[in-house]
């Protein structure tokens, strides 16, 4: 059974955005975790950040190409997205709450939780926050 990655915000902008600094080593990991057949897991906080990056008029089409292919990759069942529900939010909030030491988004929070949740360890991110609470980001520059 292939392990479930979590795609975090800057790897969706990374590769978005081919002026992005970190834009071919996102796509270089994309290309791996294409090869492993790796399951996408993501959230929709995630997405929304994706959105608001990308919401420019000029990037939108971005934005919804983005969007687009996770919904088509979760209808073929290569990808989920958790759904941030208010025990998820509450969770997140805490653990917000609990690392006034740290610089942590409560995004960034929601996700560590639906990461360890899931018992993933790898993040498709270049997000040190990740690293931070533990996990491996993949993209590095």
């Amino acid at each position: 059974m292939p392990k479930a990655v979590f795609w975090d915000t800057a790897a969706f902008v990374a590769l978005g955005n081919r002026d992005d600094a970190l834009h071919q080593a996102a796509a270089t990991v994309n290309q791996a975790l294409v090869r492993e057949k790796a399951l996408i897991l993501t959230t929709d906080a995630v997405l929304t950040e994706v959105v608001n990056t990308f919401s420019r008029v000029a990037w939108r089409p971005m934005a919804q190409h983005l969007i687009e292919a996770v919904l088509k990759s979760v209808e073929m069942g290569a990808a989920q997205v958790a759904h941030v529900d208010e025990a998820l939010w509450q969770r997140g909030w805490r653990l917000f709450l609990e690392r006034p030491d740290k610089n942590w988004s409560l995004t960034d929070c929601i996700s560590f939780v639906v990461m360890q949740d899931h018992r993933i360890t790898r993040a498709f991110t270049s997000d040190h926050h990740f690293k931070q609470a533990g996990f491996i980001p993949l993209i590095h520059s």
